[in-house]
């Protein structure tokens, strides 16, 4: 079984797998994380809300997958998918489904301009099952489903929390999309 989380920042991704990894038998998983996430730790998966559970570390150019032992490891949950270049991470996971070991990953679909980040959409267009989640708009408190970037800064990777990101709708996302001033928005909900 192959099941991929999708969205917006704050839209929960991580706490899913999270809540993924509860259901499941004590060591019965393996938990993944990309090298570059160090935002709130180096060696835990952590969700903005501080939720976190320890992790295996793997490169994000060249992902070298733990030996994990399929007799004992029957699930491999994988955090930040969009950290990972699809041509990359594909074949990577496709060794662990081929061993009947359940993968569970979780990452943002687009960028913060609207374009595909690393192999987050394309595998959720191959996941045996998807979940779309949404965050609520900063700006109108609307379901929001597109990310944006609050300082300026063009490269497509910048690792950051609440102080770099927002989630917004999609009309509120027309508005900001081609700002040149940063957008700081709160909405009380």
């Amino acid at each position: 079984m192959f099941k991929v989380y999708g969205g917006p920042m704050f839209a929960g991704k991580t706490t899913a797998l999270l809540a993924e990894a509860k259901k499941l038998p004590e060591g019965s998983f393996v938990f993944l994380k990309p090298s570059i996430d160090i935002r709130y730790a180096k060696d835990d998966v952590v969700s903005h809300d501080g939720l976190k559970i320890p992790a295996k570390v793997i490169n994000t150019v060249r992902p070298v997958m733990p030996k994990i032992n399929p007799a004992k490891t029957k699930t491999v949950l994988i955090d930040e998918l969009n950290f990972f270049p699809y041509k990359v991470i594909k074949p990577q996971l496709q060794k662990l489904l081929d061993q009947q070991i359940d993968v569970i990953g979780a990452g943002l679909l687009y960028d913060f301009r609207h374009q595909p980040f690393g192999g987050t959409l394309q595998l959720s267009k191959e996941a045996d099952r998807f979940v779309e989640l949404f965050a609520h708009c900063d700006i109108c408190g609307q379901p929001a489903t597109h990310s944006y970037r609050k300082v300026l800064d063009s490269a497509q990777v910048l690792v950051g929390a609440k102080e770099s990101y927002g989630a917004c709708c999609e009309d509120c996302w027309e508005i900001i999309k081609n700002r040149e001033t940063p957008i700081v928005a709160t909405v009380a909900l």
